[in-house]
């Protein structure tokens, strides 16, 4: 089990009563945002959503907690801890654990929302309840970023903080391990946030000839390779391509965290030519 899940079961120990929802995640937001710990390594990043910071990453092990039997929902909107005996988080960990619960349990869901916004107001954005802040508009650029090393939630706030309207997805391939990316859910989470999803995977590079790629010279061969090919043969997807990111702040997306490494950089440039837009690489 993960340092982060065993700090949502011992808020849920620690509470010793029905958590809402919006209770669990705004303590564990708490812990990210304000403890000396940040909930440790690899804790959950937040977004702003419906009733401000939210993490998908959060809610979807939750889910996996409660079929593994840690977690039972007492009703649809309250989680309590399971039968399961859990171990606990690091001391330092655990113990800032127990200073959010004994900070904010004792709030009702309207206050504690009100010190929450209050206090980070970029997170009430797309809140349904408040909004403080209005969301970013991005310049029309030509964007590209990798998800390589970033939680689905951490990517997605990186698009909504630079005002990306539009994600264009220029996998061959668009399937990953990690909670979030593959097409399917990449798809949902991101028109759940008001950013349109697209896929041309004829732009992209197969699996198989990105096989042993040690070097930067390993690296350019390839790309010399594909704007050879790719680039001249697929005249009216990067035409397609060329259009939506004229239209709204896009960005191009594929897995690797540099563009050096990537063929979304190459990709970039040949539509920056045709739009006559500049290129952004989100690092």
């Amino acid at each position: 089990m993960l340092n982060r899940q065993k700090v949502l079961l011992s808020m849920l120990e620690l509470a010793d009563r029905p958590v809402g929802r919006i209770e669990l995640m705004k303590w564990a937001f708490y812990v990210r945002q304000v403890s000396p710990s940040k909930g440790g390594d690899s804790f959950y990043d937040f977004l702003p959503y419906h009733f401000g910071p939210f993490s998908f990453a959060l809610y979807q092990e939750v889910g996996k907690l409660e079929e593994q039997g840690y977690v039972t929902s007492s009703d649809e909107n309250h989680w309590t801890l399971g039968p399961m005996n859990p171990t606990k988080p690091p001391k330092d960990v655990d113990a800032d654990a127990r200073n959010a619960v004994k900070t904010l349990s004792h709030l009702s869901v309207d206050n504690l929302l009100d010190q929450i916004y209050a206090r980070f107001p970029y997170f009430t954005m797309n809140s349904k309840r408040q909004r403080l802040v209005e969301r970013p508009e991005g310049r029309q650029e030509i964007y590209t970023s990798g998800y390589e090393g970033l939680s689905i939630d951490a990517f997605l706030n990186r698009l909504i903080e630079n005002g990306i309207k539009r994600l264009i997805d220029v996998r061959r391939n668009p399937i990953a391990r990690r909670y979030g990316f593959h097409k399917s859910t990449l798809k949902r989470l991101t028109e759940t946030l008001g950013i349109d999803y697209v896929h041309f995977p004829e732009l992209g590079i197969s699996s198989e000839l990105r096989q042993s790629l040690d070097t930067q010279d390993d690296y350019d061969r390839l790309f010399a390779r594909y704007n050879l090919t790719t680039l001249v043969d697929e005249k009216h997807a990067i035409q397609s391509a060329t259009t939506l990111c004229k239209d709204i702040p896009s960005v191009l997306v594929c897995m690797e965290a540099e563009p050096c490494c990537c063929h979304r950089s190459h990709l970039a440039q040949r539509i920056a030519v045709d739009s006559k837009l500049p290129v952004s690489h989100l690092t």
